[in-house]
């Protein structure tokens, strides 16, 4: 990558002795501009946005270095940005509801996915829904939520209630196709490019959890309080960065550029990176043109968490208590967009 360092870290404790030993800012970033730490469990398809961001310098255009940090799992990723250890982060909305509901000082800052590009797969065997009573189901948690779309899609699908199939911790996309595929879950979920891969290895595709969720908020970005209030500038600009990478993206022009730079991140052959193109950007296009929340997309998330009987029978909260939607505001006039 041109700029940015990307760092993996698998446990969480080693976060601050990690960056006593780091370069300084201008040493890891580029002179002049604050370097702004992000971190994501992981690097798929589902990040296209950030790497044009990091690839054609859209985050050095708007004032700073970003320095994307891998931190495997959910859990661990939205404890960095609670300890401020990373300040800012994208993640399932609903990890950041649940720390703020237990007083979290964290914040929604913008949406990343509106759309969610899983499919159901399931092993060869498995040709229908019918087939999955009795079968374990991997999953990345017990409660996140992507098994509470996994438990509705089940239930608008399948008719089955989640006394008909076991749950298996394995972990993200990745994880879970490699437990697909040894045989130690039977069925499981996964986006690009690791659907379209187990689609072409033979395992069944069961159906969309789009098909039967519509939009929903699958990812946002989010921050520490304390940062934003203390930063403000550098989170606008990476919102900008953002913003102006998705519509870049989202240009037919750039085309062959946009698979240059997925085929350097991933590692991909042309073959995959063109096919999560047709798929990603050409047809399900779930990424937000300008960084904004989406209000149904996230009153749905709202809506699965009310019907798990996560506020003991009241009614969800507004989402506007969560998401701060004044900085994406103050970033589309900055670019002067409406």
């Amino acid at each position: 990558m041109r700029a940015q360092k990307v760092r993996i870290l698998f446990f969480l404790f080693l976060l601050p002795l990690a960056y006593c030993l780091s370069p300084s800012s201008v040493e890891a970033g580029e002179a002049g501009l604050p370097t702004v730490r992000f971190v994501q469990s992981g690097r798929t398809a589902s990040s296209w946005p950030l790497f044009v961001g990091e690839e054609k310098r859209f985050f050095q255009k708007h004032g700073i270095y970003l320095e994307e940090i891998i931190v495997r799992g959910g859990t661990n990723t939205t404890r960095a940005v609670l300890s401020n250890t990373i300040p800012i982060g994208r993640i399932n909305p609903d990890y950041v509801i649940d720390a703020m509901e237990k007083g979290a000082k964290v914040k929604i800052i913008s949406g990343a996915m509106e759309r969610i590009p899983y499919d159901v797969v399931a092993r060869p065997e498995i040709k229908s829904g019918a087939d999955l009573k009795g079968k374990t189901v991997g999953v990345d948690s017990l409660t996140g939520g992507t098994t509470l779309m996994l438990r509705e899609v089940f239930e608008k699908a399948y008719k089955l209630s989640e006394k008909d199939y076991k749950l298996l911790v394995v972990g993200t996309s990745p994880d879970r196709y490699a437990a697909l595929k040894g045989g130690s879950v039977q069925v499981t979920f996964m986006g690009p490019p690791f659907n379209l891969r187990a689609r072409q290895e033979g395992f069944t595709k069961l159906t969309t959890f789009h098909e039967h969720l519509g939009p929903i908020q699958f990812v946002v970005q989010f921050g520490n309080e304390d940062y934003i209030k203390s930063n403000r500038a550098q989170v606008v600009g990476f919102i900008k960065g953002m913003a102006e990478a998705t519509r870049w993206l989202y240009e037919p022009k750039n085309k062959e550029e946009t698979l240059a730079i997925y085929m350097k991140i991933l590692k991909s052959p042309r073959e995959a990176a063109e096919a999560d193109y047709r798929f990603m950007i050409e047809e399900f296009k779930p990424f937000p043109v300008d960084g904004a929340v989406n209000k149904q997309a996230i009153e749905k998330t709202f809506d699965l968490r009310e019907k798990a009987g996560r506020y003991e029978g009241k009614k969800a909260p507004s989402y506007l208590h969560y998401v701060d939607t004044t900085l994406v505001d103050e970033a589309k006039k900055q670019l002067g967009w409406k």
